[in-house]
């Protein structure tokens, strides 16, 4: 069992919304001791399509923004998932988070699809999409750890650019905003980004003044709101608000 070092159950549930193409229900029998799975978490809810029926549903994961996303990551991938006949839909609200078995067990659960001959797997809450061997690659065999599935993006604002992360929905934590960066800061303020969804997969909630150190050695005394807004599109989950309150070299006086 994986703990969640920090947990505390504050009624914000992890989102798992995964689709893997080019398998039926036919294909689904994970083994406990391949693929590690010893459950399908309660209140996920696994589903079939096919294109005969489902055209139009399926079509929509390859188009709009997401679409986009997905063909710059890996046209030849995008391609492939796209001609797929089937697909499989993991998707729900995790009751049990307080330790990452969830996570695990989703993980077999996926890995045993790609073995049998899965095209490829989208992360729905992220926008991206793996191989059978970068799933693998990536998850597989691995301590659960929020850094590798949260992605952060960046985007030019008028005020400078904006950092944020996009995942968090799977750990059941907010996202994480940083407003107003300069190019200069970006390497760092990753850096606390990354440290924050390493401790938010642990099960904190930022919400107030915290102190985080960096991989460079630096310190960091960021103020982290919480906005409980799950509307946001930019998210899709409640983020929070980061501004860092003092740089690495006042924080370490």
């Amino acid at each position: 069992m994986q703990i969640r070092q920090y947990y505390a159950d504050i009624g914000y549930k992890p989102f798992l919304f995964f689709v893997i193409f080019g398998v039926t229900a036919d294909d689904i029998h994970p083994s406990r001791s391949r693929h590690h799975v010893d459950r399908l978490p309660e209140s996920l809810e696994i589903s079939m399509l096919n294109r005969p029926e489902h055209s139009e549903y399926i079509d929509g994961f390859f188009s709009g923004e997401m679409g986009k996303v997905l063909r710059e990551s890996s046209a030849e991938l995008y391609e492939k998932c796209l001609a797929s006949e089937n697909c499989i839909i993991i998707k729900g609200r995790i009751e049990e988070d307080s330790s990452l078995d969830y996570m695990r067990n989703v993980i077999g659960i996926i890995q045993s699809l790609m073995e049998e001959g899965a095209a490829g797997v989208l992360d729905f809450p992220t926008f991206s999409i793996y191989s059978p061997q970068s799933w693998k690659d990536r998850f597989f065999e691995k301590e659960v750890n929020a850094q590798n599935h949260v992605k952060i993006l960046y985007s030019q604002e008028p005020d400078g650019y904006w950092l944020h992360t996009r995942g968090m929905a799977e750990f059941g934590r907010p996202d994480f905003s940083i407003m107003g960066a300069e190019i200069g800061q970006f390497d760092e303020f990753r850096q606390i980004l990354d440290q924050m969804i390493f401790y938010g997969g642990q099960g904190v909630l930022f919400d107030g003044e915290f102190r985080l150190h960096t991989h460079s050695g630096n310190a960091y005394v960021i103020n982290s709101r919480f906005m409980d807004d799950f509307d946001n599109d930019d998210f899709n989950n409640a983020y929070c608000e980061v501004t860092i309150v003092n740089s690495a070299e006042k924080a370490s006086n």
